[in-house]
């Protein structure tokens, strides 16, 4: 039965049924009990040659493909040859006339329609009546019989769609595709450079020119109409008059694209990097805090030495106005570490990754050479001491130079006495009795003093410029004006008091 039949593997005799364990052992035991049949040995023979080319991947490649003719020989040394190019053709100068001609056609259009806006901002009534009028006659108008459909949108015009011209161009179009071009944007597209100031301080400077653009969305549904309104043409006049009285200029979509991608090209010319900006931002900042460290550093020393030329109070704003910018440049470079980090689509990767880094790399050195090794301020206590030590040397040096003065004068006066005794002899007692009495005199203050002028205001007035220029040079940090002020103020002062008690003694 099938269930009960027995399957053997192995290398096994098919006559025997005898398991030999090996491929060798099998082929001797056949040799030696079962050689009556060649042909089943021959057979078996195969069949190990076979099982043992497979086992050991050798299988023979058959002698059709490993031989090849000679003319695929032939063909194959021929490929190997550098073949010649053949008929070949350039389009690079008729896509250059094309692009050129295309080029020239938009410039030129862009151009006409810059040279209309000029002189329709020129002399430009207020009055509406007669400022559609000087419209007119700037740029012709398209006749409203020739033209029954919206060149945009294909709508007929009817009463509640009413017929509009662009400024520009003269075209024909409807209230919903009217486009207004504010005064403003016109005169910063003729003379960009007169209302500079102008763009900075407006609150649309922010906006790209195409956001800036008004669009007329409005329709009848969303309009109230007013008690004093009686039909539906003055309903229409308040929406078709609602743009012109915010003083703008009634433009087609074709004029306004081409306005658009001039200034898009304006932009994208001249339009720096946030990177850049803040970098430069940074170097300003820098640069700053170099000037004030060197101001920084001399009032730092001078007033450690006790000395009265700068004040305690200027060195104690500027070291506050040098770690405010400090704050500055550490904040500007971490903005531009962390720049574009937060995008996920397109973060910052490779040679921008690296800039980044190496701009706070930069911050971060500078910062650390700069202020970190700031020289420090001594106290009000401190500097009082300071003072007072200072005052010491002064007057130690002071008595030193006219005990030195003191001794030189005794020495010329010694050698001039003893010249004297030379020429003249030995002294007489006469000569020694005048020379008694010529010391005895003595001398007395003159009663003869100069007469002043008893006028002040000029001194007054002198002094009172000079307080306003040292305040003036304080606030920009000009610290060594400030010390040659004050002195000229002080010796104004001395020169003042002076003249004034000369006066009363007077």
């Amino acid at each position: 039965m099938a269930g009960n039949t027995q399957i053997l593997e192995g290398f096994i005799c098919p006559i025997c049924i005898t398991d030999f364990k090996a491929p060798n052992r099998l082929t001797r035991h056949f040799e030696e009990f079962h050689n009556d049949d060649p042909e089943i040995l021959k057979s078996l023979k195969d069949l190990f040659g076979k099982a043992k080319k497979k086992i050991l991947k050798q299988d023979e490649i058959p002698e059709v493909f490993s031989c090849t003719s000679n003319s695929q020989k032939q063909q194959l040394e021929i490929s190997k040859e550098q073949q010649e190019p053949g008929v070949t053709r350039s389009h690079t100068r008729y896509f250059k006339e094309v692009r050129n001609m295309r080029l020239e056609r938009y410039a030129s259009e862009t151009n006409k329609l810059l040279i209309r806006l000029d002189k329709l901002l020129y002399n430009l009534p207020l009055d509406p009546a007669v400022r559609k009028v000087y419209e007119r006659s700037i740029v012709p108008w398209i006749d409203e019989t020739d033209v029954k459909l919206c060149p945009t949108c294909a709508k007929s015009f009817h009463v509640a769609r009413r017929k509009h011209h662009c400024r520009l161009c003269g075209a024909i179009m409807c209230h919903n595709c009217t486009l207004y071009l504010s005064l403003l944007d016109a005169r910063k597209m003729t003379s960009p450079v007169s209302i500079q100031d102008d763009s900075a301080v407006s609150p649309t400077s922010e906006k790209t020119f195409s956001e800036r653009v008004v669009r007329t969305g409005i329709g009848l549904t969303k309009l109230v109409r007013s008690p004093s309104s009686g039909s539906l043409n003055s309903v229409l006049a308040l929406v078709n008059d609602s743009a012109s009285a915010e003083q703008h200029f009634k433009v087609c979509i074709h004029c306004m694209n081409l306005l658009d991608a001039r200034e898009k090209q304006k932009e994208k010319q001249f339009h720096k990097p946030i990177v850049c900006q803040f970098y430069e931002k940074m170097r300003s900042y820098m640069e700053e805090t170099t000037q004030l460290l060197t101001m920084y550093n001399k009032m730092s020393e001078s007033l450690r030495e006790g000395e009265s030329t700068y004040d305690l109070q200027d060195a104690q704003t500027l070291r506050l106005k040098i770690g405010k910018l400090g704050e500055n440049i550490d904040a500007i470079s971490k903005r531009i570490l962390v720049l574009g980090t937060r995008d996920m689509e397109s973060p910052p990767q490779g040679q921008e990754l690296r800039l980044h880094q190496m701009v706070r790399a930069s911050a971060m050195i500078f910062l650390k050479e700069q202020l970190l090794s700031i020289q420090s301020l001594p106290s009000i206590e401190e500097y009082a001491t300071l003072q007072e030590e200072r005052q010491k040397r002064i007057e130690i040096k002071a008595a030193y130079e006219r005990r030195l003065e003191e001794q030189r004068q005794r020495s010329k006066e010694q050698h001039k006495i003893e010249a004297r005794n030379l020429e003249s002899g030995p002294p007489t007692k006469e000569n020694q009795q005048q020379m008694v009495l010529d010391q005895s005199q003595g001398w007395g203050p003159s009663t003869k003093t100069p007469m002043m002028s008893c006028s002040m205001d000029p001194l007054i007035e002198q002094m009172s410029n000079l307080r306003a220029y040292i305040k003036q040079a304080r606030a920009d940090s000009k610290f060594d004006e400030v010390t040659t002020l004050e002195n000229n103020l002080k010796e104004l002062q001395s020169a003042y008091f002076a003249m004034k008690e000369s006066n009363n003694t007077e």
